[in-house]
């Protein structure tokens, strides 16, 4: 199998900064998600608030750590600076002619959804999608509380600010680390290779090869990786880059 690493491009952006270099349409930066069932749409599991969908990818066959027919991941968050308490139902939260009290009683996590934190201030959540969960009619989000909790961050409008919306392109590009696991600082035994010009050849935002983060490569990654900013108006820190690792979303921990 050739192992490839890719930019990722939306719409706008592609005709202009793609080339000649093959590319393939890769499903959507937006608030709408993939066509699973609304009732197993990731929720914070201590306010049952449903997340914000980021971005739907589809994945190239060495990227489907869980299965070759799990084709696409979903990726979701929510801000929630407290996300560790216990689950929060406050007596005076509670307005049950509001739907979302009805939609969250019929809520149940989805069979292939990996929670987890960003270890900053919010939830990520990532769903292995089937090619029919990738392609079927897309989902708008259910409905929201009427009140949010301390601790709570509903960044809908940060996000239709400044966040990058549309149909997304995965754009091969020439990487000499593609499949290679990211070593920060490379040693001549190290299989990573330093790219001086990372930033005048690859974007950004990719999936698998040289990291970008300014800050230097984070430990453990393994070479089964997306890293974004702002995609879909997904947020780590204020503005830095956000790498999920698709080996550790695979887990069935």
């Amino acid at each position: 199998m050739i192992i490839e690493a890719y930019d990722i491009l939306v719409d706008d952006d592609v005709a202009e900064e793609a080339g000649d270099r093959p590319r393939r349409p890769a499903g959507w930066a937006g608030p709408d998600g993939p066509a699973i069932d609304v009732d197993v749409w990731p929720r914070s599991p201590r306010t049952g608030q449903p997340m914000l969908h980021c971005f739907t990818l589809w994945l190239p066959e060495a990227y489907r750590r869980r299965g070759s027919d799990l084709v696409a991941v979903a990726v979701f968050q929510w801000e929630d600076e407290y996300y560790f308490k216990e689950p929060e139902r406050s007596a005076d939260r509670v307005q049950p002619e509001h739907p979302f009290w009805a939609d969250l009683a019929r809520a149940r996590v989805h069979p292939r959804a990996r929670v987890f934190d960003d270890e900053v201030a919010s939830l990520l959540a990532v769903v292995w999608l089937t090619e029919a969960e990738f392609t079927g009619p897309r989902v708008t989000r259910p409905v929201a509380a009427p009140v949010l909790v301390d601790g709570e961050h509903d960044t809908t409008r940060w996000r239709s600010r400044h966040g990058v919306f549309g149909p997304l392109w995965l754009v091969t590009r020439d990487d000499p680390n593609a499949g290679v696991t990211p070593v920060d600082l490379p040693t001549a035994a190290d299989a990573y290779a330093d790219v001086p010009d990372k930033y005048d050849v690859f974007h950004t935002e990719h999936l698998g090869g040289t990291c970008m983060n300014p800050d230097g490569v984070r430990e453990g990654l393994s070479p089964w990786y997306i890293e974004v900013s702002r995609l879909g108006g997904i947020s780590h820190g204020g503005d830095l880059d956000l790498a999920l690792d698709l080996a550790a979303c695979s887990d069935d921990e």
